[in-house]
């Protein structure tokens, strides 16, 4: 894989969502990482240092505290929609765990057993060899991230509960941050709707067929051949509304 890293990184979720809630405190990136870096629990400066910056790469890609996750906190104050939201920061970061979901997760079915030898296989194909602590931080992070659970001594893959308004709210950031038209091939090309927790085109029309009859968007049809979507709201009036479906 092109642009790989030599192994995956720890995978503090717990320690970044609490972060992303934290970082409100704060008027400064400089001072919000000052404080991530002498407050998080591990004994280990270096450890520290090295989840500081991931918290900053995964969720302050800018270095500014009026980051997606961030916004979305103030606004809702929702945890489900909050990890909606940062499960897609995560993964547009990190090609390996993004590639390791789309080639062996979306195309089974919810509850699919997974073979430990495809996890293995996995890490020797992307790194050229085995690699023991970056198979068991592949899998710790799809569990994490809700792809995957463990039955007995057996992965399985998982639905993760539909994200609906993570996904609408990500669909105005990425393509509509004031009210425009949107092809849905547009849409489906960028993963972001996958990595959110869809698993089809189809589950991404049911969305925004409910989103029209809720009112969110103005219109999801058909034309010349096309299926377009026609936002009603920009970013902001999202956030400061506090829209969901």
């Amino acid at each position: 894989m092109p642009g790989t890293v030599s192994t995956l990184q720890d995978f503090p979720w717990e320690e970044s969502v609490q972060a992303v809630k934290e970082s409100l405190r704060f008027d400064s990136y400089p001072a919000f990482a000052e404080y991530l870096f002498n407050s998080l629990p591990q004994n280990s400066p270096k450890t520290r240092r090295r989840y500081t910056s991931l918290i900053g790469r995964w969720f302050f890609p800018d270095r500014q505290l009026s980051s997606l996750p961030a916004r979305v906190w103030a606004s809702y104050a929702d945890e489900t929609i909050l990890r909606d939201v940062m499960r897609v920061c995560v993964l547009s970061q990190e090609p390996v765990i993004a590639g390791f979901i789309q080639r062996f997760i979306l195309p089974a079915p919810p509850g699919t057993w997974l073979q430990t030898d495809t996890f293995r296989t996995y890490i020797e194909q992307t790194y050229g060899e085995f690699k023991y602590q970056s198979y068991e931080r592949l899998i710790r992070t799809l569990c994490k991230l809700g792809f995957i659970a463990k039955v007995g001594q057996s992965w399985f893959t998982r639905t993760i509960p539909r994200p609906a308004t993570a996904f609408l709210i990500l669909l105005h950031q990425r393509f509509a941050p004031t009210p425009r038209i949107v092809p849905l091939d547009q849409i489906l090309a960028d993963p972001f709707w996958w990595q959110a927790g869809y698993r089809t085109p189809d589950e991404v029309r049911e969305t925004l067929h409910d989103a029209v009859a809720a009112g969110l968007i103005a219109r999801f049809v058909v034309v010349d051949h096309l299926e377009q979507v026609t936002t009603r709201y920009s970013l902001d009036e999202w956030l400061t509304m506090k829209l969901q479906l």
